[in-house]
């Protein structure tokens, strides 16, 4: 060796060093991993809700222009809800006693939900899902499965006009003193976030919950396969009034959806909720 050469020697991390390092890391992403899990289900219902928003302006620009007359809900397995088309004009169903029931073809123009040759088609868009959703696995329901054994669309949001037009058996008791009537109120809930379950298969569909969104029965025949959340357990709704405002209403683990293993459930009481429809087909508001 030279005199006056020095021999210069990089430092590296120790096995120790690195370990503590890591689990710095971890216990940093235990900590923030709640944190920002919370922030993206936030925002996404933010998000929902202001589809659910827009919704309610299409409903808005509609009645204007029909001489302030909603639409009324659907009757699903009464017969065929919706009205029988003659020029292009809707047609008054039977059993929504004169009012034009809730439909594609009316609602269409003002939102823009569903392609103009949806009859033929089947094809949707993003607006009939909430953002928690799989939009994807929406559309491909809607066309491939919904819109070709039913005459309805069954969506990520219901639809709560003329709650008047209802018969007994097909709501719960004081459905009618929380729904839409004739004219839109502030009051009155006109459209929320899908809530329902079906006691023929337990399945179940909603938008939120604890372990996802739930949107299909055991059966379905699908390319993506059967999708549930392992926990039916829905953390809320948000709802949208005649005013056009949209609140969120918490659904308390206490009182829950039923369990897979209810089959025999006919009626959900949880809070703010009510039940509408028969035959074990229960959407919920």
């Amino acid at each position: 060796m030279l005199i006056g050469q020095t021999i210069s020697r990089k430092r590296a991390f120790t096995l120790i060093e690195l370990l503590v390092v890591v689990s710095v890391i971890a216990i940093l992403l235990a900590i923030l991993m709640p944190g920002l899990r919370k922030a993206r289900d936030a925002a996404r219902r933010i998000s929902c809700g202001n589809r659910l928003r827009q919704w309610g302006v299409a409903i808005q620009m509609y009645t204007n222009e029909n001489d302030g007359k909603l639409m009324a809900i659907v009757n699903k397995w009464g017969g065929n809800p919706y009205p029988h088309y003659i020029n292009d004009k809707p047609q008054q169903n039977s059993k929504s006693r004169g009012a034009t029931m809730w439909n594609i073809q009316a609602i269409n123009p003002y939102i823009g939900a569903f392609s103009p040759d949806y009859e033929d088609n089947g094809i949707a868009t993003d607006m009939v899902t909430c953002p928690c959703c799989s939009g994807e696995f929406m559309q491909d329901w809607i066309k491939r499965i919904n819109w070709p054994n039913h005459d309805f669309v069954e969506f990520a949001y219901s639809y709560f006009g003329r709650a008047d037009t209802l018969e007994e058996g097909e709501c719960s008791p004081d459905a009618k003193s929380h729904l839409t009537g004739k004219t839109l109120t502030a009051r009155k809930l006109l459209m929320a976030e899908i809530l329902n379950l079906d006691v023929s298969d337990g399945a179940y569909r909603y938008n939120h919950g604890r372990s996802g969104w739930s949107w299909n029965e055991t059966s379905f025949a699908s390319p993506q396969g059967a999708v549930k959340s392992p926990n039916p357990a829905a953390t809320g709704r948000s709802q949208l009034f005649g005013d056009n405002h949209v609140e969120w209403r918490v659904i308390h683990p206490e009182r829950n959806l039923p369990t897979m293993l209810d089959k025999y459930i006919v009626e959900w009481n949880g809070p703010g909720s009510g039940w509408i429809g028969r035959s074990g087909d229960m959407s919920y508001f």
